[in-house]
């Protein structure tokens, strides 16, 4: 059984995980972990920790496939004809060509968290200094921010993304929009998806370290999608920081990728539902759900036409 307790420690309180079991029928009390000074917790708040600590938090059991191996082959496929249309394009028609994918991929990553601004006003903001009328300040910060965290994305992609990436991309992406206390810092207080439970704050550097040791076990386990689309929910359901864990989760999810040499991909706002829908049912171990999402986007995102003799 595990509860919450006060301790006492030089005359002041703190909080304290313990874990209590009888042995020999003599009650012995371990303590599990710290949480912090004493105050007041949310019923919520106690199950989250109760839930981390019984590792409900976790989805990533074993290095198991959810696609086809038609599928992984469709979507490498996919990967090298965009990589091949790219390196065929004179330097002018490439510098279009990326600005139009960073214009998809961050108007859509935006407007999943609430941004109204198009892809045709992100493109204008980011690339010819044209402001949108009708947008917020927050807004325009988000348009700006994630850009200069692709580019960190972009200047990094050739090494394995650690603790201290993933802070610095949450500090570039909410630059402006959260303060000092916050930026680039795990979360303190517990924080939900709607009333979905996230990791608790005081397990957030532990399952993070076993995301990151996950996903390098992975790799030479499984397909370089899967591994990919997989640990985008587990991020997802840990949520370590206070906000921008969507934008960020879709920055280490490219990041990933591209780690790994394939092409980058958007998911698209007008796919919001699913992709939240995706993200639910991964949650209750339908991890395919996510998987198939993925895929499908991804096939979305670049299309060829065949031209057969």
């Amino acid at each position: 059984m595990t509860y919450v307790v006060i301790k006492k420690i030089k005359n002041r309180e703190y909080l304290y995980l313990v874990e209590s079991k009888i042995i020999n029928n003599k009650t012995i009390q371990k303590t599990l972990k710290y949480i912090g000074p004493k105050r007041d917790l949310t019923e919520d708040e106690v199950n989250c920790i109760k839930e981390s600590q019984e590792r409900k938090d976790w989805i990533l059991l074993n290095f198991e496939e959810q696609l086809s191996y038609q599928k992984h082959n469709e979507l490498q496929k996919i990967s090298v004809m965009q990589t091949k249309y790219l390196k065929k394009l004179d330097i002018a028609t490439l510098e279009k060509e990326k600005e139009k994918f960073l214009s998809d991929f961050i108007s859509n990553s935006n407007s999943i968290e609430g941004s109204t601004m198009t892809q045709n006003e992100t493109s204008n903001y980011l690339f010819n200094n044209i402001v949108p009328t009708n947008t917020t300040k927050k807004e325009i910060h988000m348009a700006e921010n994630l850009f200069e965290a692709w580019k960190y994305v972009q200047k990094n992609k050739d090494k394995f993304p650690n603790e201290k990436d993933l802070c610095e991309l949450h500090k570039l992406v909410n630059k402006n929009i959260e303060t000092e206390e916050t930026l680039g810092k795990f979360k303190k207080y517990q924080n939900y998806i709607d009333e979905i439970h996230t990791s608790a704050p005081i397990y957030v550097k532990e399952r993070l370290k076993e995301l990151l040791i996950w996903i390098k076990k992975a790799y030479k386990e499984m397909n370089d999608f899967e591994v990919a689309f997989q640990s985008h929910i587990q991020f997802e359901i840990i949520h370590p920081f206070v906000d921008g864990n969507g934008r960020v989760g879709r920055l280490l999810l490219n990041w990933l990728l591209m780690y790994k040499n394939k092409e980058p991909f958007s998911i698209k706002n007008k796919n919001r539902g699913q992709y939240i829908s995706a993200l639910n049912n991964s949650r209750r171990g339908k991890i395919e759900a996510i998987c198939i999402f993925c895929y499908e986007e991804y096939c979305n995102q670049y299309k060829f036409h065949n031209f057969e003799n």
